[in-house]
């Protein structure tokens, strides 16, 4: 294989499926600036429409998982309408809100709404799954800071870091445990909410990079530039960098959140990682020595990303500590 196609995804190929990428990319732009619910309705409809077509692209499973995945996604658009429609009427105000805030809670995959999540994911190609954990997230949490008050919106909170740390320990399954991983990881970004948008695009920029680091390894795995010790390293790297162990870069994001926020809703979500801990070192383990031992690694490229995974980590403490002391 040249090295041309080192960096290339099959799917890319497809004109169809490079355009539903940029439509989907921009669709939820334009949720996360728009002013109108209206616009940010409209705006998750075109995300979903094109999304549909990268989770049926090259999946044994893909009809099962575009079924799933509408069914969940048009519900939750039902209620979004159903709630901004009618919001600023005054005698329904109270009732219907909570429609708005369902409709969002499903399309983020928040409980309790959260079941599709593993099941989709499962049932997907790897870059559809690793979209569904990272960028698709990003629109939907977002809107969700205007019921930051309410308390439901921290039983969440609180529900999804438990359910995440406890459901991931009988997961022997890459994707699986990527899923019930960000269930706890959504805990914190819509705890980081409360402080500010920055600490929470900091959150969520350091866990969709390191799925994506998890997922390109592991789609690589079995075929020829997987044997190349760069990539071990960079797949490791994501591993780590989700359990939030120190030195690593999430440990870092989580320790901004937990510094920022006066809520006792900080405890439950400390204690869903300690608990995925368990998962992320079984993995960590597994991972790293299966393949090593399967690619039969005896190269020296890994330079660039032993240097770019210390570079990321240096990054975080670095963000900690002018925090800290600005």
């Amino acid at each position: 294989m040249k090295s041309s196609s080192l960096l290339k995804f099959s799917f890319i190929s497809s004109p169809l499926v490079f355009i539903s990428i940029v439509v989907v990319i921009l669709s939820s732009l334009v949720s996360i600036t728009s002013s109108s619910w209206l616009m940010v309705w409209i705006s998750m409809e075109v995300n979903l429409m094109s999304f549909i077509v990268l989770l049926y692209y090259e999946s044994s499973c893909s009809v099962e998982a575009c079924v799933k995945y509408f069914i969940v996604q048009s519900l939750g658009s039902y209620f979004m309408l159903l709630g901004f429609l009618c919001f600023d009427k005054i005698l329904l105000e109270v009732c219907l809100k909570y429609f708005l805030m369902m409709g969002l809670l499903m399309k983020g995959g928040v409980f309790p709404f959260h079941s599709w999540v593993p099941s989709v994911v499962n049932s997907s190609n790897w870059f559809a799954s690793a979209l569904i954990l990272s960028w698709q997230k990003l629109a939907p949490l977002l809107a969700l800071s205007i019921f930051l008050s309410c308390v439901f919106l921290k039983l969440s909170v609180i529900m999804m870091a438990v359910l995440g740390g406890i459901g991931g320990l009988n997961q022997h399954s890459v994707r699986s445990m990527l899923s019930y991983s960000s269930f706890v990881h959504t805990s914190w970004m819509i705890l980081s909410l409360y402080k500010s948008f920055f600490i929470f695009f900091m959150y969520w920029f350091v866990y969709s990079i390191s799925v994506v680091f998890v997922m390109w390894c592991c789609y690589a795995y079995n075929k020829e530039f997987m044997k190349s010790q760069s990539r071990v390293v960079l797949g490791s790297s994501g591993l780590l960098m989700l359990s939030g162990l120190p030195p690593f870069i999430g440990f870092s994001c989580k320790v901004l959140v937990f510094m920022s926020v006066n809520s006792p809703v900080v405890f439950f979500c400390m204690l869903g990682s300690l608990i995925s801990l368990k998962f992320y070192l079984s993995f960590i383990y597994n991972f790293f020595m299966t393949i090593m031992l399967d690619s039969k690694i005896l190269n020296y490229d890994s330079f660039f990303a032993v240097f770019f995974f210390m570079y990321l980590n240096m990054l975080g403490f670095v963000c900690l500590a002018l925090f800290i002391f600005l």
